[in-house]
């Protein structure tokens, strides 16, 4: 090993530079502000338009990204959506997407019937802003 290796930081033990990674690693994430939101007790008719929360893979990745799923009643539209979720869970959307889904053709035997036709809503909400208990991973 010459000087240069020394200089330049080559010299140093195999031992030096594990820990200088494994101390890279342990660096703690800057800490962001997290605004724990609560249900509350008096919603007034949000019950009759978020029917409940949508479980699924894709919910859940989208939960990382401040996006949650809700199937919502059938004849609701985008604003009353927005305001049911603001009033129910006190956060701040700024976008709700609405998927309406048919239900499927089923067969039971000889008979034929259908699976009942419901609506989901995806809300983007603030960021910082997120619901608590709604999803499974968090």
């Amino acid at each position: 090993m010459g000087i240069i290796d020394k200089l330049k930081g080559k010299g140093k033990k195999e031992k030096d530079r594990k820990e200088e990674n494994v101390l890279g690693m342990v660096k703690e994430p800057l800490k962001e502000e997290k605004v724990e939101r609560k249900l509350k007790e008096n919603t007034g008719r949000a019950h009759l338009i978020l029917m409940s929360g949508h479980l699924s893979e894709k919910a859940n990745m989208l939960s990382n990204l401040n996006r949650y799923v809700f199937k919502v009643a059938k004849n609701s539209n985008k604003i009353e959506i927005k305001k049911a979720v603001e009033g129910t869970y006190d956060v701040r959307v700024i976008k709700v997407n609405v998927i309406r889904n048919i239900g499927k053709v089923r067969r039971m035997g000889r008979t034929f019937g259908q699976t009942s036709d419901w609506k989901k809503a995806i809300v983007t909400l603030k960021e910082g802003d997120k619901i608590q208990g709604l999803i499974e991973g968090a």
